[in-house]
């Protein structure tokens, strides 16, 4: 526990997640306000428009995570290996990708729009307001799809406070625009959605601008274009992204079977679920993308250590989060469903649907450990596989089936029994690769043989005098791994003074708690020596340059790049990261 205390893990993890939710919670804000105002000064069947449309968000919403979800992969991937210089090339073919996306798009739903509405479940009372609000809605489709890749980027490069601000801005301005339609405008359910399509398009020159302004972050070309690149992308967002796809999907079929079992009044709560739920998803949203983002760093440094130290991390706050859920789902339920307009009829339907989708989420919460760490090792048949039966099979037969036993309850455990499945498809898999019973994570993580290699040494540093045998660490493990002890030495020798550099100018300058990870792994006759720290930002490539004529300076810095075959210096989340190879 102490080791976990001291881990740069922690102080990561815990700098990160207050912001991913903070931005899960912003993000869904629009359609919160939308809710909030359809079914306050709305009838209800435009209430029930928003509900049939929204699966139609989450299906669009999908799209763009394959790119921005991939794109995060990717990116933490080539942050890991110290490959920076694919980054800019990441994120152009990501953008380039996703404008061609949203015009295409757009142009489909508008032309496809009354049989969409038709496919969504809209009865003779609600086509005319749900074809209305599909409509307007969609001219913000391409900034809506463009933003969170932005967003992921902004984040990966220490930049969440923007991409904060940002998604605050875009409810504000949604906010602001739906009270301008409702008292003054009055284009009712259709000014709903342009109200959120012309904030999206706000936001997004808000961030297009700053991107420009400080090129530092990322830099757009379209001389990047990539085909290969594009495709890398695409296959790692491909499983997050089918997963929203189903979860669309599976919600127009809860929609339909709510009908079926309990009529409108059924409808009704799953749309105020829908408005209501992102506050509930946005611990689920906060966890898995913090996660998702560090698991492809240290998959990209093949970092088992820090793999293992993050999962042990989530998992606390796991416990936190699920009993904090639980308590206001059933303490507070009622009074959720009133805020957001639900009638007396439907209070009691709502309180109950809230508590069953509270119940889901303690597993749903472990049960993306899992598929986090497959999606970044590039498992995409086991992931689909996964959100196949978590998001659709097992839902529809919850819906369908069991309600024809069980009724409305029954739809409404569609949320909590394919976590429980997944969970032991999970274990169950874990059993047949080791061929024996689960005894460790290790044997529910499926690294492989070949990541979790031995020819390394993973040390935490926290005190100056923690770093004397930093030298003797490394010699050792080059030499019992074959190396001569002549590049031995100098392995050694450099991690010693780049170390002694990190605590000399960093652990003294700073007021906060400072940590240096240290990394060596010995593979195919390469040393590769990795540090990480939370001190200042501190690049020695660039302190380098700037006492070329002095021979006096940075002696210690001078020698290591001239031992070494490569040394890259780049900021990850905040953190300093230095890699050397000899």
């Amino acid at each position: 526990m102490n080791e976990l205390r001291n881990s740069n893990v922690l102080r990561l993890f815990i700098k990160l997640l207050p912001v991913q939710i903070l931005l899960a919670v912003a993000s869904g804000l629009s359609g919160v306000i939308n809710g909030l105002i359809i079914g306050n000064f709305y009838s209800a069947s435009a209430m029930s428009a928003l509900g049939l449309v929204t699966p139609m968000i989450g299906f669009l919403s999908s799209l763009a995570s394959i790119v921005s979800g991939g794109l995060g992969i990717v990116s933490g991937l080539f942050m890991g290996s110290g490959e920076t210089k694919k980054l800019n090339t990441a994120f152009s073919n990501a953008i380039i990708t996703l404008v061609c996306s949203g015009i295409v798009i757009t142009i489909f739903v508008n032309v496809f729009a009354n049989n969409l509405a038709i496919l969504f479940g809209a009865s003779a009372e609600t086509i005319n307001n749900t074809v209305t609000y599909i409509r307007s809605i969609s001219i913000g489709i391409t900034p809506l799809i463009i933003l969170p890749s932005m967003m992921t980027f902004l984040q990966m490069n220490n930049k969440s406070f923007i991409s904060l601000f940002s998604t605050v801005l875009l409810a504000i301005l949604n906010a602001s625009f739906d009270l301008i339609n409702v008292m003054y405008i009055k284009a009712g359910i259709a000014g709903i959605g342009l109200s959120s399509a012309l904030s999206n398009y706000i936001t997004l020159l808000f961030v297009i601008i700053y991107f420009i302004i400080h090129k530092n972050i990322a830099n757009f070309s379209i001389k990047e274009f990539d085909p290969k690149m594009i495709g890398k992308i695409l296959i790692y967002g491909f499983p997050a992204s089918l997963a929203g796809i189903l979860y669309s999907t599976r919600n127009i079929f809860i929609n339909k079977a709510a009908f079926l079992v309990g009529g409108d009044n059924a409808v009704n709560a799953l749309a105020i679920l829908g408005s209501c739920g992102i506050f509930f998803d946005a611990f689920n949203i906060g966890l898995s993308t913090t996660l998702a983002m560090l698991v492809s760093v240290f998959i990209g440094e093949r970092n088992s250590t820090s793999l293992k130290t993050v999962f042990k991390v989530d998992l606390c706050f796991i416990i936190l989060f699920s009993v904090f859920k639980l308590i206001v789902g059933y303490g507070f339920g009622d009074s959720i469903a009133k805020l957001f307009g639900a009638r007396e009829n439907i209070i009691p339907l709502c309180h109950q649907l809230i508590i069953y989708y509270c119940w889901s989420a303690p597993l749903n919460f472990i049960n993306q450990i899992f598929i986090s760490v497959y999606q970044s090792l590039g498992r995409v048949k086991t992931c689909s596989a996964i959100y196949l039966f978590n998001c659709l099979l097992i839902p529809i037969f919850s819906c369908f089936v069991l309600s024809k036993f069980f009724g409305i309850e029954a739809v409404w455990f569609c949320y909590t029994l394919p976590e429980i499945i997944t969970f032991l498809v999970i274990i169950l898999i874990g059993i047949i690769k080791k061929k024996g019973p689960i005894t460790s994570i290790d044997d529910l993580l499926f690294l492989g043989k070949d990541f979790d290699t031995s020819n390394k040494i993973s040390i935490s540093i926290t005190q100056v005098d923690e770093a004397v045998n930093i030298a003797k660490s490394i010699e050792d493990l080059c030499i019992e791994k074959g190396i001569d002890a002549r590049r031995s030495r100098l392995a050694g020798l450099c991690m010693e003074e780049m170390a002694d550099n990190v605590i000399e100018h960093g652990f003294i300058k700073d007021d906060i708690e400072n940590s240096l990870d240290i990394f060596a792994v010995v593979e195919n006759d390469e040393i590769t020596l990795k540090l990480r720290d939370n001190c200042i930002p501190f690049d020695p490539q660039t302190k380098l340059q700037m006492y070329t004529d002095d021979p006096e300076k940075n002696i210690g810095i001078k020698m290591v790049s001239k031992i070494a075959k490569k040394m890259s210096y780049q900021t990850t989340f905040g953190l300093n990261v230095l890699t050397i190879k000899l």
